[in-house]
């Protein structure tokens, strides 16, 4: 069985996932991404343009989870859920896609997210098993499982993944608390690694 690389929460990041990324392809050939790729740090956009160039990328196979900040941007283009995005550190979101004067910040969000990019969000999967495993953005919303789980969503303010004997915690921090990082957990082997930066 070939290994798995499943990384953490984003949260417009991209020299982290730049970092990342690099290294763990020399490694494997199929990621897991557990989601939150938008809000707090400064290039959604970014963030969301690398992930689609990786999904073209012949020689790799990849898949996408849905966080509930990535979530939330839907619900910001499609619906009435602006005020919401900017609880949740949308304005880093914004500005990635919008130059200034902000007017009408709504339509003016609708008008910049290219198309492509309203479709990958739409796109996104809530889970991903695999050889033993199973992953989740959020770890509450699975219910018991016989598989190793693997989660972001829940910050390890300590800025390392937890890894137990039934379960994995690998958000970070990456764009969301002060000395963040980015990881990627292999598994089976339920090694490691992290950018060396922080994003904020």
């Amino acid at each position: 069985m070939s290994e798995l690389g499943i990384i953490g929460d984003i949260h417009g990041c991209l020299a982290q996932l730049q970092e990342v990324v690099s290294k763990a392809v020399s490694r494997v050939n199929e990621l897991v991404f557990l989601g939150d790729y938008v809000n707090r740090g400064p290039d959604s956009s970014g963030v969301i343009n690398y992930l689609l160039a990786l999904q073209a990328r012949p020689e790799l196979t990849v898949h996408f989870l849905r966080g509930n900040h990535d979530a939330q941007l839907v619900d910001a283009l499609t619906g009435d859920g602006l005020d919401m995005l900017l609880r949740m550190g949308g304005a880093a979101t914004i500005r990635s896609y919008v130059a200034p004067p902000y007017a009408e910040v709504s339509s003016q969000l609708r008008n910049a997210v290219p198309a492509s990019h309203l479709e990958f969000l739409t796109s996104l999967r809530d889970t991903f098993s695999q050889d033993g495993v199973t992953v989740v953005h959020d770890p509450a919303k699975v219910g018991p499982t016989d598989t190793y789980l693997v989660a972001g969503h829940s910050v390890q303010q300590s800025a390392v993944p937890m890894i137990g004997e039934s379960r994995a915690y690998i958000d970070t921090g990456c764009g969301t608390i002060a000395d963040g990082r980015l990881t990627c957990l292999f598994w089976p082997s339920r090694g490691w690694i992290q950018s060396e930066s922080s994003c904020l």
